[in-house]
């Protein structure tokens, strides 16, 4: 049961960072190689928000703020300054804001990892069932659940969630209808950016806050939006989970060295039978 919980709760910070790239990839139809990044611009204001005020919800909007202001340089820089470019350019234009970003925070942070106090509660267990369960690894899960019945409401229900629907299904008669595009395109850059500022937040106390701690984490959590379908984001939500749980288990029953190759043999799987994945649409496209 608390290997379980530890898989889903590492399965979450996946799937929030997943989620995001499915986001950007479905709008846009381009791979955000910087997306970890995101998680750790997230993990560093948090910490330096830490500094300032104890109120979790102040830290998290610190946070959850910085992300999006990122991801709105994001924007502007694939949409704007490289505007009309070939797809290839733009995906080195992401390359590029990873460098960037890292040879900064590693310029102004060093490579010292920062020590994050855990958000919301400390560190204690609960006992369920004759299993002692982080609090902290529930948490996880639950901001997850929070995050994905949002996004499923944003979408069905919002006017500007179904019009961000519409542009990532066709943007041009989106815009025929009158469906403004480039703000479309941004929110969907910003909600990214935000989900991944929020995996930052959660998964900092872990890890530490370092330079390269969001693109450790945005290999696997790929690897889960392809499994779920990286047009899907459910299927990228579910997919990060499945990541983290067979990561947790990969470590138990064949050691930590060899987790990563289990992943990799689950993705080869599915790159060879459903290439789509869970939940992607089949029409595929090459970049």
């Amino acid at each position: 049961m608390t290997d379980l919980i530890g898989g889903l709760a590492l399965g979450s910070i996946y799937a929030l960072i997943a989620v995001g790239v499915s986001l950007v990839y479905r709008t846009t139809g381009l791979i955000n190689f910087a997306q970890g990044e995101l998680v750790s611009i997230g993990a560093y204001a948090y910490v330096f928000a830490s500094g300032w005020t104890t109120s979790p919800a102040m830290t998290m909007v610190a946070a959850i703020g910085a992300g999006v202001a990122a991801g709105a340089v994001f924007f502007l820089v694939v949409h704007v300054l490289l505007r009309g470019r070939e797809e290839l350019q733009l995906v080195v234009g992401t390359i590029a804001l990873l460098t960037l970003i890292q040879g900064g925070a590693r310029l102004l942070a060093t490579d010292r990892p920062y020590r994050a106090e855990t958000w919301l509660f400390a560190d204690r267990t609960i006992m369920v069932g004759g299993a002692a369960l982080p609090v902290n690894s529930l948490v996880i899960i639950a901001v997850l659940a929070v995050a994905g019945s949002g996004l499923f409401l944003w979408f069905t229900r919002t006017i500007i969630g179904k019009a961000m629907a519409a542009v990532a299904e066709d943007p041009l008669r989106a815009a025929f209808v009158g469906i403004p595009v480039r703000s479309m395109l941004l929110l969907s850059w910003a909600g990214a950016a935000a989900l991944a500022a929020v995996a930052g937040v959660l998964i900092s106390p872990i890890t530490g806050v370092f330079p390269v701690m969001g693109a450790q984490l945005f290999l696997a959590a790929v690897v889960g939006a392809v499994i779920g379908g990286l047009d899907s984001i459910f299927g990228a939500l579910l997919g990060g989970l499945v990541v983290g749980v067979v990561q947790t288990f990969a470590v138990i029953l064949v050691g930590g060295d060899y987790r990563d190759v289990v992943v990799f043999a689950l993705l080869l799987v599915f790159l060879l039978v459903r290439p789509a994945g869970l939940f992607g649409s089949h029409a595929l496209r090459r970049v």
